[in-house]
């Protein structure tokens, strides 16, 4: 709504230079108090959201004064240029790229003016998912003082979807020194991405770059977890600990993530038992389904399944968890004697376990979207670290 009026806002100065030029033969006063009726009948369409009578209103408007051949150059730029906007926001992108195209291409109108033309003309080709050459003409406005900002983020938004994520990151670092940011998520990730496409096994190369993601956002957990796996490759396992447990602090929420990891890592240095303080630690500072139920795990390592067992009963009494009370009942199971209350409970387990299978593991914290695994860009709402995993969330 804000967008389609503030597109209407060269509509307007055109039509008050229209009406005041005609306003002193008495015979065109008719014409003009029409015009204006008509745009303030327009604005009224578009603030009671009827927007398509609204936009075939100030077509014909517009399109009537073209015919008159009444508009100065200027106005008349503004008012083909706002003219293909209104086609683009109504899905008439055809219409809306033969009049930004012809505003390109006309002798008539000034470098500055093209330029305008040329970056609608871009927007247009991004509605339809011409990329390429949405990128050619924003890569010509890159040079352009007061467009470069608009086209460099627009190049970003392209080369994403193209997982071309050298020249993401080019040019997410160019706008970073634009505006510098002390926690940069989208260039922290667009390293991460690029590290994840590279076919090169140069494990320094790797580090190096993910380094640089730590250094623009401390709190990227993904750079941490790529380092970990790094790590676990060399079997520097010490250092992977270090960089996997550096998630509870950078963000708690994805601390579910790495414990199959870390706790794998501790098994090799043989030390489990701070593998069991670091989940004591974590279950502390987080409410995480995942923490309880690695604990409940190493307690049945250690001291057997009744001591599990208690442990996942005193949580359920605290909070009641789906993912929880599905490993509490195979404890019941476990313990129970055959016959119709064990074949009970063993049908319970199941729809349980049905229903933890159906339901999405992981949600956007930004616009709901719901998923079964991580993904660090969300496809609905194309934030990034906003999609986290639902049992840290329901805990929140």
């Amino acid at each position: 709504m804000l967008e389609l009026l503030f597109l209407l806002l060269p509509i307007a100065a055109a039509y008050g230079w229209y009406m005041g030029q005609r306003s002193a033969k008495r015979d065109q006063e008719d014409i003009s108090n029409k015009l204006s009726r008509d745009y303030v009948t327009g604005v009224n369409f578009l603030l009671s959201n009827q927007t398509d009578k609204a936009v075939d209103l100030f077509l014909h408007m517009l399109q009537k004064q073209e015919n008159e051949n009444e508009i100065e150059s200027r106005s008349q730029f503004e008012a083909e240029l706002t003219l293909g906007n209104l086609f683009r926001s109504r899905g008439e992108v055809d219409r809306a790229l033969r009049i930004h195209q012809a505003l390109d291409r006309s002798p008539n109108y000034t470098f500055e003016q093209k330029l305008l033309a040329k970056q609608q003309l871009a927007r247009d080709f991004m509605t339809i998912g011409f990329l390429d050459r949405a990128e050619n003409l924003y890569i010509l406005l890159v040079d352009e003082p007061e467009f470069a900002e608009n086209a460099l983020q627009q190049l970003l938004v392209i080369y994403q979807k193209t997982k071309e994520w050298k020249k993401a990151v080019n040019i997410a670092e160019k706008l970073a020194k634009i505006y510098p940011q002390e926690n940069n998520i989208e260039l922290a990730q667009c390293y991460c991405e690029y590290v994840q496409s590279l076919n090169t096994e140069n494990a320094i190369e790797k580090r190096q770059i993910l380094q640089k993601a730590l250094l623009v956002s401390s709190r990227c957990v993904r750079a941490s977890i790529l380092l970990a796996e790094l790590d676990m490759e060399e079997e520097n396992y010490p250092q992977a600990i270090k960089n996997l447990e550096e998630v509870l602090r950078q963000n708690p929420d994805y601390i579910g993530e790495v414990l199959s990891s870390l706790k794998l890592c501790y098994k090799k240095l043989d030390q489990l038992d701070n593998f069991e303080l670091f989940l004591i630690r974590a279950e502390q500072q987080v409410k995480n389904d995942e923490v309880d139920l690695a604990l409940a795990k190493l307690l049945e390592e250690k001291d057997g399944k009744a001591a599990a067992q208690t442990k996942l009963y005193q949580q359920l009494s605290k909070k009641p968890s789906t993912l929880i009370f599905h490993r509490f009942i195979q404890y019941q199971i476990d313990d129970a004697e055959e016959g119709r209350g064990k074949d009970s409970l063993i049908l319970l387990h199941k729809m349980v376990g049905e229903r933890i299978k159906q339901s999405a593991a992981y949600r956007c914290s930004n616009c709901g979207y719901q998923i079964h695994k991580l993904l660090w860009n969300c496809p609905s709402c194309r934030h990034w670290e906003t999609i986290k995993p639902l049992s840290a969330q329901e805990h929140n």
